[in-house]
């Protein structure tokens, strides 16, 4: 079965190297069908490249999560490898999109954490620590019946 999948964040270092990955690696052709970049930049040189490669790149709007759900549902996507973005609003954006994606049903969610997060204090580290959050939203939606996001989130530290 081949993937619609939405990368956010391919204006940053992992979400570029990710989407780059997918649309040059002939590895990837027989599972992928198409690549939708998610972006707060879009004019970005990064956005760019990714176009040139073959990804759809659509900006990415914070804000309203009924809009975000829909601007996913119209790219078409069934898998979501959500990256959070390296941005001072990085844990309310990255509740949004998943929340968006519980609401767009989209089957497939991957988070891409932190490495470290596990071992951050709270009080010493809150925006490392704010990752270990954000899986656990994430990975609240399993068996969740109101939607399909439910079979199959998972988390990638």
């Amino acid at each position: 079965m081949s993937r619609n999948i939405c990368i956010t964040a391919v204006d940053g270092h992992t979400g570029f190297a990710i989407a780059e990955l997918i649309l040059t690696d002939n590895g990837f052709n027989k599972a992928i069908d198409s690549v939708v970049g998610l972006t707060l930049h879009p004019e970005s040189k990064s956005a760019k490249e990714l176009a040139k490669l073959g990804a759809k790149i659509v900006p990415h709007k914070p804000g309203r999560v009924k809009d975000m759900a829909e601007t996913l549902r119209e790219a078409g996507a069934d898998t979501l490898c959500l990256i959070p973005p390296a941005h001072g609003s990085k844990f309310d954006i990255t509740t949004e999109l998943i929340d968006a994606a519980k609401k767009a049903n989209l089957p497939n969610v991957c988070f891409i954490s932190s490495a470290g997060c596990g071992l951050a204090e709270r009080d010493r580290q809150p925006k490392l620590r704010e990752f270990i959050d954000l899986e656990s939203h994430v990975l609240s939606c399993k068996g969740d019946p109101k939607t399909s996001t439910g079979h199959s989130p998972a988390v990638i530290r």
